[in-house]
C-alpha cells in the first residue's frame, strides 16, 4: 500500500572531479559535499501538497522580479522544476497502479502529491514520496524527525470518523516502515543501516506540555513487531516520563536492534537554550542520523563536522608530558592542554564551506522559498558540532598510566614512552600489563 522504491544505485553528480578539486581550493568540502544529516519540515507540505507550494514559489518570483532577485529567481524555478518531476514520477506510477488493477493506489496518487493529504494512508505515501525525493535528489541521512507529532492529525481524523479501526490504522503502520527496508541497501553510510532514518517520539510541544501520544505508542509497538532496522527509534523522556513508557521501550531493546536511544529533556532543552536556540526551536528538538540534536526546518546545523581523538590527544601528552608532570593531576591538566592545541588546529581549517545547491530540500526548510534562498547557505541556526572519537581507548589508556605510573609506581614514563614508540617489540609482559 505504501509505495516508491529505489533502484537506481548512484545518482549521477553534479561536477566533475576536476570541478570539485578547484572548488577545494577555495573552500572546506564536507563528506560528499552536499545537504545532509538535517531535519526537514515534512508536515506543511504534506498537509497543503504541492501545487500550493508552487503557487507560494510563483508568488515569490514575482517579490523577487520585482526586486531584481536574478539568483533568487533561479533557485526558485529550480524547486519548480523539481516539483514537476515528482509529479511525473508520481504520475507514471500512479497509471500503471490502475493498468495493474491497483485501484486504492491509482486514487492515492490522484489526491497526492499534488493536493494536500486528507487520510492516514495518504499522509504515509506523501512522506514516503518526499523522503524518497530528497534521496535520489542526493541528500542523505534524512532524518524523519517528530513523526507522531505531524502525522498525528491524519490519524486521529481517519479513528474519529471511522475510516480506520485500529488494527488497520497498525497495520497502515507497519507498512510505513517496511518501505523504509525496501532499498536503504542503497543508502550510503558507514555500512549497511546506518543511514539516517531516525525517528522521534514523545517529548514536549511547544509550550512544554506532554506531547506523547497514540501514534507514539503505536510506532513502538509497531518496531517491536517488526523487528527491522529502520527506522530508528528515538524516545524524548523527561521527569514525568511514566514507567508503562519504559517498560514499551525495554521490550524493543530486548530484541537487540540497538534502539530506542533515550533523550532526556530535562537536559536537552536548557542546554539548547544556552546554545542560543530560541525556547519553541529547543522544545521542538529531534536528532540527526545518530544522536546529535537538531531542530526541524530551522536548523541548517552540522553535527559532525570533524572528529578530535582523545586517543590521540593522549598519545601526544605521553609522548610530549609525562616524564615532566609529578603526579596524575598534572598530567591530566597537559592531556586538557592538548585539547585546546588539537581543538583549534580543527576549527582553523574549517571556513567558507561549499555544498551543492538542493533545491527540494529547501522546499521542506522554513523561509527558503519567501527568502529565494537555497538551504545550502543557511538556515535560522548553523552550528558545527566536533565529535570525539577514540574515547574507550583514551580512558584505558589514562587509567593505565594513573594506576602503574603514578600509583604502584611499577612503570616509569620513560619505559611507557619507549615501548610505545617500538610498538612493545620485546615488550611483550608490559604490553600485556
Amino acid at each position: 500500500k505504501i509505495i516508491l522504491t529505489r533502484t537506481v544505485q548512484q545518482i549521477p553528480e553534479i561536477f566533475t572531479e576536476e570541478e570539485w578539486c578547484e572548488i577545494r581550493k577555495e573552500h572546506y568540502v564536507h563528506e560528499k559535499g552536499r545537504v545532509c544529516n538535517i531535519s526537514s519540515d515534512y508536515g506543511h507540505t504534506i498537509e497543503v501538497g504541492l501545487e500550493e507550494r508552487r503557487r507560494e514559489i510563483l508568488l515569490a518570483i514575482r517579490k523577487h522580479q520585482a526586486l531584481g532577485n536574478h539568483k533568487s529567481i533561479e533557485f526558485l524555478e529550480s524547486v519548480i522544476q523539481a516539483i514537476d518531476d515528482v509529479e511525473k514520477l508520481t504520475d507514471r506510477y500512479a497509471r500503471l497502479a490502475l493498468e495493474s488493477g491497483k485501484e486504492d493506489i491509482g486514487q492515492v496518487l490522484k489526491q497526492i502529491p499534488r493536493y494536500g493529504a486528507r487520510s492516514f494512508r495518504e499522509a504515509l505515501q506523501f512522506f514516503r514520496i518526499l523522503h524518497f525525493t530528497l534521496w535520489t535528489s542526493g541528500n542523505y541521512h534524512n532524518t524523519i524527525g517528530r513523526f507522531d507529532q505531524y502525522m498525528f492529525k491524519f490519524l486521529k481524523k481517519d479513528l474519529d470518523t471511522a475510516v480506520l479501526d485500529y488494527d488497520s490504522a497498525f497495520e497502515l503502520l507497519e507498512e510505513f516502515f517496511i518501505s523504509f527496508n525496501k532499498d536503504s541497501d542503497l543508502y550510503p553510510g558507514m555500512q549497511q543501516g546506518d543511514n539516517g532514518q531516525s525517528l522521534v517520539l514523545g517529548g514536549v510541544d511547544e509550550n512544554g506540555d506532554d506531547a506523547f501520544n497514540l501514534l507514539s505508542e503505536m510506532c513502538l509497538k509497531a518496531s517491536l513487531e517488526l523487528k527491522l532496522i529502520d527506522p530508528k527509534i528515538n524516545l524524548r523522556v523527561n521527569r514525568n516520563t511514566t514507567l508503562e513508557k519504559y517498560d514499551l521501550g525495554t521490550e524493543l531493546t530486548k530484541e537487540g536492534l540497538g534502539f530506542p536511544q533515550y533523550s532526556n529533556d530535562e537536559v536537552v532543552i536548557p542546554g539548547l537554550l544556552l546554545k542560543g536556540y530560541e525556547l519553541k526551536d529547543a522544545r521542538n528538538y529531534v536528532v540527526a542520523a545518530c544522536w546529535e540534536f537538531i531542530v526541524p526546518g530551522v536548523g541548517m546545523d552540522i553535527p559532525n563536522i570533524t572528529a578530535l581523538s582523545f586517543a590521540k590527544v593522549v598519545d601526544q601528552s605521553i609522548r610530549k608530558h609525562l616524564e615532566t608532570c609529578k603526579d596524575f593531576d598534572s598530567f591530566m591538566d597537559s592531556v586538557k592542554l592538548e585539547i585546546k592545541v588539537e581543538l583549534n588546529s580543527l576549527v582553523s581549517s574549517i571556513k567558507n564551506i561549499y555544498m551543492e545547491p538542493a533545491p527540494f530540500q529547501s522546499l521542506l526548510m522554513n523561509g527558503c522559498i519567501e527568502k529565494g534562498k537555497d538551504i545550502s547557505l543557511g538556515a535560522r541556526y548553523n552550528n558545527y558540532g566536533i565529535h570525539g572519537t577514540g574515547l574507550s581507548t583514551a580512558v584505558d589508556s589514562l587509567a593505565a598510566i594513573k594506576k602503574f605510573v603514578f600509583g604502584e609506581k611499577s612503570v616509569t614514563a620513560k619505559e611507557i614512552i619507549s615501548s610505545i614508540e617500538n610498538n612493545f617489540e620485546g615488550d611483550y609482559a608490559l604490553w600485556q600489563k
